[in-house]
C-alpha cells in the first residue's frame, strides 16, 4: 500500500513537470529529465525490484544529471595574463600563452545531487539557502592583475532565445542570475563585462560562477572580516573593499582575496604573500625594499580601480596628478634618447589630449568611463617606476642601462663559439646584440624603443630583401654569358657562382621570415613582446642567440657576394691579356684599399667612442 501511494506520489510530480514542459524552457527540461531519473531510481528501489547493479546504475545516472546541471552553469576562470591555467571536470581547458606558476584551480562545486528548484521568473526574489557542506576554505593572497576576466569567457547558449519582446516591456533586468539575492546586486563594466558587488560589505567578485559557489561566497566573506576582526584589523571603512574568487582544487575549496585601500591606494592581505616574486613582481629580481615593493602594489591598485570602477575618487585631483606625469614624461622623451617612458612621443600627445576632455566631467561620478581611463594610464606610470628601482639609490635613470653588475666572465664554451661565430658573420652579430641589449634591459622591456627597434630591423630586411633579388639576378645572368661554360662544372667559378645562388636565396628566405615574425610580434602589447622575446632568448646562448638570427640576412649576402666576385674573377684570370690583368688587379688592390680602410675607421670610431664613454662614467662616479 506504502508503495502503490509512493507511486502515485511520483507519478503527479512527473506529470505536473509534463505540464509545465508545455511552456518549454531550457531549465524545465533539465528539471523533467532529472523527475524522471529520480522516479525510475526509486522504483527500481521498492522491494522486488532492488539489485546491486541496478541501484548503482540508477544513482550514477542521477549523478551524472546532477553534475551535468552543475557544470553548464561552471566555467573555468584563467587569472588576466597570470594564469592559473588549469582543466575543470565538464569545462574547457584553459589557453594561456603564460607558463603558469602553479596549477589553475577551479569553480568550487559540492560533488553532491541538489533537487531541483523551480525557476523563478526575473524580478522575483528568491531566497534560496545553500546545501553547500560546510567545509574550511583555504584563503590564498593574489593580485588584482590575477583576477579572472579576460580569459575563458563563457559562451552563448544558441538553444536559449526569445522568439518575441512581450508586450508593453519597459524594464529590461538582467536574467544572468535569479538567484542573485541580498545586497549583491549585478554590475557592467565599461568594457561590457558583468561583475558583482555587495554593497554592505564592499565586496567584489567576478559574475561567472553558479547558484552554489554563489551561497558558499557569503561564509568566506563573513569569514575574512572575522579574522581580520581577531588580529585586530579595523576594516570597516568606506575606502576598504574585498575581492574574492572561489576555486576548488583537488577538493579543497580555495578562496583567492586582496583587501584595497583607496586611503593607502594599495593592496593588502591577512595572511603572508609568499607568492608576491611571482603575482605582484613579475620576477623581477633585487626587490629589497619596502619604498620600492609600494609602486608595485600601486600599480596593482590602479589595475583593480581600472576591473572595478565603483569607488568615488576625487577625479580633479587625479587629473592633475597625471597629467603633470604625462607632461613630465613629454619633455624628456623630447630632449633626451635614453627616457623611461611607456610612451612615446605620439601617444603622449594623445593622452595628453584625452585629459583635457576629461577634465570636463571630472566632477561627474556618475560615469565609471573616466576612473577606468585614468586608472589604465597611472597603472603604466606606476609599474615603469616600479621596474625602474625608483626612488632608490641603485635607480635606472636611462633606459638602456642596467641596474644590475654585468657579468664578464670568460665561458669556455660560449666565448670561443660567439668569436667564431661574429667572424663567420662579419661581426653583424656584435651590432645586433648591442641593439637588442638598449631595448631589453635586464629583461624588462621599454614600448617606445621596441616599436623603434622592429621598425629599424623591417627596414634593414627589406632592403637586404632588394640585394639579395639583385644579386640572385646577376648570378643568373653570369651563368647565362656566353663565355661561361656551364658544362665544366668542376669549374672553380662555376661552383663559386652556384654557392653565391645558394646564400642569395638563403638569405632572402631568412629575410622574409624574420619579416614576417617581425609583423606578427613586432608591435604587440609590452607583456606580449617581454614573453615574446624571454622565449626567443631562454636558451643556452641567451641573447647572443636572437642577435646572431638577427644577422643572418646580412651574412649570408655578404658571402653571396664573395663568392660571385671570387667566381667573376676566376673567369677574368684565366683567360686575359697581361693589360687586362693589370688594370684589373689595380682596381681590386683599390677596391680592397677603400674597404679595409672604411672597416678600420669604423672599428677606430667605436672603440674611441666605447673609451669616451667609460671615462666620462668614471669621472661621474668621482667625488
Amino acid at each position: 500500500m506504502l508503495n502503490t501511494k509512493l507511486i502515485q506520489r511520483l507519478l503527479k510530480r512527473l506529470w505536473q513537470a509534463l505540464a509545465a514542459l508545455t511552456t518549454s524552457s531550457v531549465q524545465q527540461l533539465r528539471i523533467f529529465v532529472s523527475c524522471l531519473q529520480r522516479f525510475v531510481a526509486m522504483v527500481y528501489a521498492l522491494p522486488g525490484h532492488s539489485t546491486d547493479s541496478k541501484s548503482s546504475t540508477a544513482g550514477s545516472s542521477c549523478a551524472a544529471v546532477s553534475s551535468a546541471r552543475c557544470s553548464q552553469a561552471t566555467l573555468p576562470l584563467s587569472l588576466h595574463r597570470k594564469t592559473l591555467a588549469s582543466a575543470a571536470s565538464g569545462t574547457r581547458d584553459a589557453a594561456s600563452s603564460s607558463t603558469p606558476p602553479y596549477p589553475m584551480p577551479v569553480p568550487y562545486i559540492p560533488k553532491q545531487f541538489t533537487p531541483p528548484h523551480t525557476f523563478s521568473p526575473p524580478g522575483v526574489s528568491s531566497a534560496i539557502h545553500s546545501t553547500a557542506p560546510s567545509i574550511t576554505p583555504r584563503f590564498v593572497p593574489f593580485a588584482a592583475n590575477d583576477v579572472s576576466r579576460y580569459e575563458n569567457r563563457p559562451f552563448v547558449d544558441k538553444n536559449h532565445a526569445y522568439d518575441h519582446i512581450p508586450a508593453l516591456t519597459r524594464r529590461f533586468p538582467n536574467e544572468s542570475y535569479p538567484w542573485l539575492n541580498g545586497d549583491w546586486r549585478s554590475c557592467i563594466h565599461p568594457e561590457g563585462a558583468l561583475y558583482l558587488y555587495n554593497t554592505t560589505r564592499k565586496t567584489f567578485t567576478e559574475a561567472i560562477m553558479d547558484q552554489i559557489t554563489f551561497h558558499s561566497l557569503g561564509g568566506c566573506v563573513d569569514e575574512l572580516y572575522d579574522m581580520a576582526r581577531t588580529i585586530s584589523a579595523n576594516l570597516e571603512a568606506d575606502d576598504i573593499e574585498l575581492v574574492v574568487q572561489l576555486w576548488s582544487n583537488e577538493g579543497q575549496m580555495t578562496c583567492y582575496y586582496y583587501f584595497v585601500d583607496h586611503a593607502a591606494r594599495t593592496l593588502f592581505w591577512l595572511h603572508d604573500n609568499y607568492d608576491a616574486t611571482t603575482n605582484i613582481f613579475s620576477g623581477l629580481r633585487g626587490v629589497n625594499n619596502l619604498s620600492h615593493i609600494r609602486f608595485a602594489l600601486e600599480s596593482e591598485y590602479w589595475t583593480h580601480c581600472e576591473l572595478y570602477p565603483n569607488h568615488q575618487m576625487d577625479r580633479v585631483k587625479l587629473l592633475k596628478e597625471l597629467r603633470e606625469v604625462v607632461m613630465h614624461a613629454s619633455a624628456e622623451i623630447i630632449t633626451s634618447d635614453t627616457s623611461l617612458s611607456p610612451f612615446d612621443a605620439d601617444e603622449l600627445s594623445r593622452i595628453l589630449e584625452l585629459i583635457n576632455h576629461l577634465r570636463e566631467n571630472a566632477e561627474d561620478n556618475d560615469f565609471p568611463h573616466s576612473t577606468c581611463v585614468i586608472a589604465r594610464f597611472m597603472h603604466y606610470f606606476y609599474r615603469t617606476k616600479f621596474f625602474n628601482f625608483c626612488g632608490l639609490p641603485c635607480a635606472r635613470l636611462d633606459a638602456d642601462r642596467s641596474v644590475y653588475e654585468e657579468d664578464t666572465g670568460f665561458h669556455p664554451l660560449i666565448s670561443p663559439l660567439s668569436l667564431v661565430f661574429e667572424v663567420m658573420l662579419f661581426w653583424a652579430p656584435q651590432a645586433h646584440l648591442k641593439d637588442i641589449r638598449r631595448v631589453w634591459v635586464d629583461e624588462c622591456i621599454n614600448t617606445p624603443r621596441w616599436k623603434d627597434f622592429n621598425r629599424n630591423l623591417m627596414t634593414e630586411w627589406t632592403g637586404i630583401t632588394i640585394y639579395s633579388t639583385v644579386m640572385l639576378a646577376v648570378d643568373v645572368s653570369f651563368l647565362a654569358v656566353p663565355n661561361v661554360n656551364i658544362d665544366q662544372s668542376h669549374s672553380i667559378g662555376i661552383i663559386a657562382v652556384y654557392l653565391s645562388i645558394i646564400f642569395i636565396t638563403g638569405s632572402l628566405i631568412v629575410s622574409v621570415l624574420l619579416a614576417r615574425q617581425s609583423r606578427r610580434y613586432g608591435f604587440e602589447s609590452p607583456d606580449k613582446a617581454a614573453e615574446f622575446l624571454s622565449n626567443l632568448t631562454g636558451t643556452f646562448f641567451g641573447v647572443k642567440a636572437l642577435a646572431t638570427v638577427h644577422s643572418l640576412p646580412y651574412a649570408m649576402l655578404m658571402w653571396g657576394m664573395i663568392y660571385f666576385a671570387i667566381g667573376l674573377l676566376y673567369n677574368v684570370f684565366k683567360s686575359t691579356t697581361t693589360a687586362m690583368l693589370a688594370s684589373i688587379v689595380g682596381g681590386c688592390v683599390v677596391v680592397i684599399m677603400f674597404i679595409s680602410w672604411f672597416i678600420w675607421a669604423a672599428r677606430k670610431a667605436n672603440n674611441l667612442s666605447r673609451s669616451l664613454f667609460l671615462s666620462l662614467a668614471r669621472d661621474s662616479i668621482k667625488p
